[in-house]
């Protein structure tokens, strides 16, 4: 039985890539599995779900950092409510990411919140340093909280069979990222009276638009 788990917690330690540049005795991320019994599931089950949870946790973990870096730098004519809702983002992602370390307990499987692990794994760009632009900010939240979602939703199809209550607990961290995306990208949405480039706040220089392009819902 611990010949099993253990083959099993090499096999979650790290991806190939990572494995090849890393000393196999600490990987990022590493990931281990109990010894004893625990809940949740079993073998391709557990891997998909401790893939999915530790990926999930990564980039809170880094948006937790970023909205605070950004909550105290940005500057402009939007300061006041940007710092005021970077801060309730920054509550936020921080809620949720205690809550998906504490669903890979529950499956048998330790967290990997080190900042190395952050910084090798995390598919979301360090933020600006310095003073940051009102404007700036906007678009870079807007664009990476996307990018967040569509990693937390790969994560939810990956355990939706094997493991509802892990996709269960990937959807809710997606409705609020999502959430968050949006109370962004509001304050850049073109309107039928107002196109909204963010001309306004960067210099009288429209913003680039990020994300997928726009259609009509029919």
């Amino acid at each position: 039985m611990r010949s099993i788990l253990l083959a099993t917690a090499a096999l979650l330690c790290a991806s190939p890539a990572l494995a090849q540049t890393q000393p196999q005795t600490d990987p990022f991320p590493l990931n281990s599995v109990t010894d004893r019994v625990h809940a949740g599931p079993q073998g391709e089950g557990l891997r998909a779900s401790t893939q999915a949870l530790q990926q999930t946790l990564t980039e809170l973990q880094q948006l937790q950092l970023e909205t605070k870096q950004a909550h105290w730098n940005v500057s402009g004519t939007l300061f006041y409510p940007l710092h005021e809702l970077l801060q309730e983002h920054y509550e936020g992602v921080a809620k949720y990411a205690d809550e998906v370390a504490e669903r890979l307990q529950g499956i048998g499987v330790s967290s990997d919140g080190r900042a190395n692990t952050i910084i090798r794994t995390s598919r979301i760009p360090e933020f600006p340093g310095g003073f940051v632009d009102d404007a700036q900010v906007i678009q870079w939240f807007a664009q990476y909280y996307r990018v967040t979602s569509d990693e937390i939703a790969q994560g939810i199809k990956a355990t939706n069979d094997t493991d509802p209550t892990t996709s269960n607990l990937l959807q809710e961290v997606q409705h609020a990222i999502d959430k968050y995306q949006w109370q962004m990208r509001a304050m850049i949405q073109s309107t039928p009276t107002d196109s909204n480039t963010g001309a306004d706040l960067n210099g009288g220089r429209p913003l680039a638009p990020t994300g997928r392009p726009s259609a009509p819902v029919q």
